[in-house]
């Protein structure tokens, strides 16, 4: 029994002594140590993770690495240069994005394009790969360019009281374009146009620009990070007008409905967006239509189909 108790003392005490280091995580890893002799055209194989960030050290200054999947197929890393030319220790350094599991060919490349004789030490950055993993996990809009056309019902553009035969005004067309955002982190339900520019046509009244924002809520649907998905909802569209050739300045106010079809090819949200949509406009700043004694504000019933590309 008194020598369990000091075996188990012992073990304690050697779990427990100063001398032993814990293991630090953060550490980087050496994955590549080569050294590349001039006028040869050397190349090496390494295995690379996607997702993960690698640093390479050459001990030659104004070098660069040539990175390809073997054969050329399929995407290739990205490299960027972290140091110029003359930093004081004379050397270069390299980071490395693959976005693909697999092994490549490593080849470092003066500026003049041809190989140099360098030490080349690839580590694996453990702290920028953390980083990057974690922007993956958690990225933010997905952020697209949508264009639309549609047609609209028509409304009273005129000041003052309208002659009979312009009381029931033609119907029109409109194109627009606008800078849009979807599937928000934290608030997924929300997609916008936030900032568009439309020109709106109309027979027997002048031609309209508008610059307008139009924000989306999803109702019906599931949007899952980096999968497709239908959905339904409502939206709201706010803008302000220049008249052709006119001195007022209109504004709208359409609330409506939309159905769309996301595509996504990746957890970045890439893909084309697919949508169509109907709103009920309210115009004011025509200066009223109708009776100016009783002034009313015109409105339109509007339809319009729409393509989005999402990078």
């Amino acid at each position: 029994m008194a020598a369990g108790l000091v075996l188990c003392a012992g073990v304690s005490a050697a779990q427990s002594s100063p001398d032993r280091q814990p293991v630090d995580t953060n550490a980087d890893v050496l994955v590549l140590d080569h050294d590349f002799s001039a006028g040869v055209t050397e190349v090496v194989r390494v295995f690379l993770e996607s997702r993960q960030v690698y640093r390479a050290e050459l001990s030659t200054p104004d070098v660069s690495l040539r990175v390809r999947t073997l054969g050329g197929r399929g995407k290739q890393p990205r490299v960027y240069a972290l140091l110029n030319t003359d930093t004081p220790s004379g050397a270069s350094i390299v980071e490395v994005y693959p976005d693909a599991d697999g092994d490549y060919e490593i080849r470092p490349i003066a500026a003049s394009g041809s190989g140099i004789s360098t030490r080349l030490r690839l580590y694996r950055d453990v702290r920028a790969s953390h980083r990057r993993e974690s922007v993956l996990d958690n990225p933010g809009w997905e952020i697209g360019v949508e264009v639309a056309g549609g047609w609209h019902s028509g409304f009273a553009q005129q000041n003052g009281p309208l002659p009979a035969a312009t009381a029931d005004p033609h119907g029109g067309s409109d194109v627009e374009a606008c800078f849009s955002a979807r599937n928000a982190p934290g608030i997924p339900r929300l997609n916008m146009c936030v900032l568009g520019v439309g020109y709106q046509s109309q027979t027997g009244a002048p031609s309209i620009l508008w610059v307008y924002t139009e924000p989306r809520l999803r109702i019906l649907g599931r949007a899952r990070r980096g999968q497709s998905n239908w959905e339904a909802g409502a939206l709201l569209r706010l803008g302000g007008g220049s008249i052709e050739r006119g001195a007022n300045v209109p504004f709208l106010l359409a609330p409506g409905l939309y159905v769309a079809r996301h595509i996504r090819r990746n957890r970045s949200g890439a893909g084309w967006s697919f949508q169509a949509s109907w709103s009920h406009a309210t115009y004011k700043g025509f200066a009223t239509a109708f009776n100016n004694a009783n002034p009313t504000h015109p409105h339109s019933d509007r339809l319009a189909l729409g393509l989005g590309w999402y990078q």
